[in-house]
């Protein structure tokens, strides 16, 4: 550090006061703003190096566990679809069909301890698998109120001017009949220290009613 005696010229405004052993002296400031900028170009990047976090940690993971996560985790998301579209695979009413098996979406019910959480992304990641691994036995279509609804928006009242015998028209009467609806029902059993979650899901037959398939996932979490 650069010590100026105090004769020399320097004003009051000019100058902070240092102490050291050899007693007090003056520093100009143009030379103290240059140090703390040396010191700032140094250390900055160590702050910043520091606190950067690594693409990992910023998207961990969706079969990572997160401590401080509680209930369901997408762990427990990927593990029960993916256990669920392939039991549902080989349940009688599709393994043994010889023709494809028309499906709507149904919903979930929420019968849990925490009922604003959104479930019907169990049933959504479902459909996707089945959707991408085996269109040749499953057809997923849209409720007929979703899809009028659809055709009304984008082909008009009377299906954009196309007639039944048109390619590009989509006629009312020429809707797929969906034979089965996919649902879910999701129940829990919370505890002082844990959470049992028990999530099933039913493929219904719409002629009769019958639950054709049924398939379950429980897991017990911990209560932080």
């Amino acid at each position: 550090m650069i010590i100026l005696q105090k004769q020399l010229p320097v004003t009051l405004s000019d100058r902070v006061v240092c102490w050291g052993q050899s007693g007090g002296g003056f520093v100009t400031k143009p030379v103290l703003l240059v140090l703390a900028g040396a010191i700032l170009a140094v250390a900055m990047p160590l702050l910043l190096g520091g606190c950067q976090k690594s693409y990992s940690q910023l998207r961990p993971g969706v079969s990572q566990f997160v401590p401080a996560d509680q209930g369901l985790q997408s762990r427990d998301l990927v593990d029960m679809t993916n256990r669920m579209a392939a039991d549902m695979l080989q349940s009688q009413v599709i393994a043994q069909n010889p023709n494809k098996v028309i499906v709507v979406m149904g919903s979930v019910t929420n019968s849990t301890s925490q009922p604003w959480q959104n479930d019907a992304i169990y049933v959504a990641r479902i459909r996707a698998l089945l959707n991408q691994y085996a269109q040749d036995r499953i057809a997923f279509v849209e409720s007929r109120q979703t899809t009028l609804q659809l055709q009304q928006k984008q082909l008009g009242g009377d299906n954009g001017g196309f007639g039944q015998s048109s390619r590009a028209g989509v006629p009312q009467q020429g809707l797929m009949v969906p034979q089965y609806v996919l649902k879910g029902h999701f129940y829990d059993l919370p505890n002082a220290a844990t959470t049992y979650h028990l999530c099933t899901f039913q493929l219904v037959d719409l002629r009769t009613g019958e639950v054709v398939w049924e398939g379950h996932y429980e897991v017990r979490t911990l209560n932080f």
